[in-house]
C-alpha cells in the first residue's frame, strides 16, 4: 500500500483529491489507484493575464439607465518589469492533471518555475493600480 498525501476540495457530490507532492510521486500515486491514463489541461499565458479590471466600475449596478463602462488597466504600464513576461505569451502557464482510478480521482497542479515570480509581480501591480486609482478619485 502506498500513502497518498492529498487535500480535498468540493462538495459531497464532487470531491477532488489534490495531490500534495512532486510530479513523479503523483504519477506513482496515479498508478497505485489503478489509473491507466492521466488527463492534462494546459493554460497558456495570454494578454488577459496582464490586465486588471476594477471592481467598482460605475454603471455595473442593476441600474439599466446607467451606461456600462469597462475600466481596466494594462498592469505592465503600472509595473514596467512585467513587460519582460510578455515574451512568454503563448507559453504554458499552468498544467492541471487528473488521474481517475476506480471510484476515485487524483488531481495535480504544476506551474513552471517563473510563474510564482510573475504572480507576485501581478499582485504588486494590482495593488499599485488600486492605490493610484483611489488617489485620483479623492477630491
Amino acid at each position: 500500500m502506498i500513502p497518498v498525501p492529498v487535500s480535498r476540495e468540493g462538495d459531497a457530490d464532487e470531491v477532488l483529491n489534490y495531490f500534495e507532492g512532486p510530479l513523479d510521486a503523483f504519477l506513482v500515486a496515479a498508478k497505485a489507484i489503478g489509473s491507466s491514463a492521466v488527463f492534462v489541461m494546459e493554460t497558456v499565458l495570454d494578454e488577459d493575464h496582464f490586465y486588471y479590471r476594477f471592481e467598482d466600475v460605475p454603471g455595473e449596478e442593476d441600474d439599466e439607465e446607467a451606461p456600462s463602462v469597462l475600466e481596466e488597466i494594462d498592469l505592465s504600464i503600472v509595473l514596467p518589469s512585467l513587460s519582460s513576461y510578455k515574451a512568454r505569451l503563448g507559453e504554458a502557464y499552468s498544467f492541471f492533471l487528473m488521474a481517475k482510478g476506480g471510484a476515485d480521482n487524483l488531481c495535480f497542479f504544476h506551474y513552471p518555475e517563473w510563474v510564482e515570480d510573475f504572480e507576485d509581480e501581478i499582485e504588486q501591480a494590482e495593488g499599485l493600480a488600486m492605490l493610484s486609482r483611489r488617489r485620483k478619485k479623492k477630491p
